[in-house]
């Protein structure tokens, strides 16, 4: 399983781990602390620290350090915690024993040499913080960071709940906190009715998709949800509705008024009537669209922008796993610049960087819409050519090769092009590292023979015993 995978699996078990203490007012802080451990494994503990005056008191705490400590009161003023309930702000230590934000002898008395600090927003105002820390310097990162403030959700989402559940026993006092927490939580907060037309929305969900509350109102959710994303929303609340499930939570995008998309983590629950049928969901929205950014740019290659190897393992590894039961081919090539090491050499590397961006850019111009390009690394590219076959792939093919020629010739650049590319025919089972092996044994067979040129064959899995490859005959230029 990969980091990031595992991350979010850590992440989901710990937002499932709050959830379930959701109408529980009183075991809310213990489970939030609890799943911490589960979210950011490497933390030495945790603690949830409320308001209490000019002070901030423990309510709850995991950790050898700290778990004798509830209860434990210290100003507000000249500490982390006190910083970050005042400004509303995430606040990240890396060492406790130079940050003059933070009150030294405290951290000594708890062992904690970092820490990550995020406000716990309720009632409009910032009622405490989560403090995650460790007993080493420099434990956290901003990844970290953003890990935690995905888990103020859910806890705001059950802050939320136990107001309700208040409601009905103090009805006049608590439906004004419930309704303070609703409407100006940090987080963006809305109710639907069954057919998910929304009944309430708060100001920070407006900002979020870029639509007034008049509007919200009438309309739904699947008016605004990506059209890649509703039906996996429709199924979760279709169970959530059936009671198969008794919450959910999803990452997906809605469109803003804009025409522009905006990333969120969506955690749903329904709220019943007597009779156990749907009254209405309560949905808590976090934009994500910051993670998903992060996530795009370590997806792609920062000298050209082109997604990078890492992104063509992920597609090529889902077209694969979807070839068996496909109706059209793809074709994998690899592609290889001949004598770029000449241009880094003769004009410098700056150069040479010049020309891996041009020739992306004009391999990009001149394959269709739908094919994707990868740079793998240094002069190497991968191309991924769905639905076509054998002589098409080497149409495709020719025609990039005369681009990179012509963008050659206008630079003054002695490079040119191998290619080698595989066709695999549905109904293929293939693992990724079959693909890209023959593909990658092509090209070197292309550049080997002393000529620019390439190679395509349809792809034979190699445990076949009966060899089905055919070549196909291509021209080939002389250097």
């Amino acid at each position: 399983m990969s980091g990031w995978h595992e991350q979010a699996r850590r992440l989901r078990d710990a937002q499932t781990a709050i959830m379930a203490a959701v109408g529980q007012f009183d075991s809310l802080p213990d489970a939030a602390v609890c799943a911490v451990r589960i979210a950011i494994p490497w933390a030495s503990g945790s603690v949830i620290e409320m308001r209490d005056g000019d002070d901030v008191v423990y309510r709850a705490a995991s950790g050898s350090t700290v778990e004798g400590k509830i209860g434990l009161r210290l100003p507000m003023l000249g500490s982390l915690s006190g910083r970050c309930i005042q400004e509303g702000e995430p606040q990240l230590c890396h060492d406790s024993e130079i940050d003059e934000r933070v009150d030294r002898e405290a951290c000594r008395s708890t062992s904690v040499r970092s820490m990550v600090v995020v406000p716990i927003p309720f009632e409009g105002s910032n009622a405490g913080v989560l403090k995650v820390f460790s007993d080493e310097a420099n434990a956290f990162d901003t990844d970290d960071v953003l890990t935690i403030q995905l888990l103020i959700a859910p806890i705001a989402f059950a802050l939320a709940s136990a107001a309700q559940i208040r409601v009905s026993q103090d009805r006049d006092v608590l439906s004004q906190r419930f309704q303070a927490t609703f409407d100006q939580a940090a987080v963006g907060m809305a109710h639907a009715d069954p057919d998910g037309r929304f009944l309430r929305v708060n100001d920070r969900f407006c900002d979020l998709v870029g639509r007034s509350r008049d509007e919200l109102c009438r309309s739904g959710f699947q008016e605004i949800t990506h059209p890649d994303d509703l039906h996996a929303d429709l199924e979760y609340l279709a169970a959530l509705a059936a009671g198969t499930i008794d919450h959910f939570q999803m990452e997906k995008r809605y469109i803003r008024s804009d025409a522009s998309t905006v990333w969120i983590s969506l955690t749903a629950s329904k709220v019943s009537k007597a009779d156990g049928s749907t009254d209405f969901f309560v949905a808590v929205i976090e934009d994500i669209s910051e993670r998903k950014m992060a996530e795009g740019l370590a997806a792609h290659d920062a000298l050209t922008g082109l997604p990078n190897r890492r992104a063509m393992l992920r597609r090529l590894s889902v077209e694969l796993d979807a070839l068996p039961e496909a109706r059209e081919p793809i074709a994998v090539a690899y592609l290889d610049l001949d004598r770029f090491k000449q241009v880094n050499d003769r004009l410098g590397h700056l150069a040479g960087d010049q020309c891996l961006v041009t020739v992306s850019a004009v391999i990009g111009e001149a394959i269709r819409e739908h094919d994707s390009l990868y740079r793998m690394a240094g002069d190497e590219f991968v191309l991924l050519l769905p639905g076509v076959h054998i002589e098409a792939a080497d149409g495709v093919l020719a025609r990039l090769q005369n681009a990179v020629a012509i963008v050659a010739a206008t630079f003054g650049w002695d490079i040119g092009i191998s290619v080698g590319a595989v066709v695999l025919a549905p109904g293929t089972h293939a693992s990724v590292e079959d693909v890209i092996g023959a593909a990658d044994t092509l090209m070197y067979g292309a550049k080997k023979h002393g000529t620019i040129g390439r190679m395509v064959e349809r792809f034979a899995a190699p445990d076949l015993k009966t060899p089905t490859a055919q070549v196909v005959p291509l021209p080939r230029r002389a250097r």
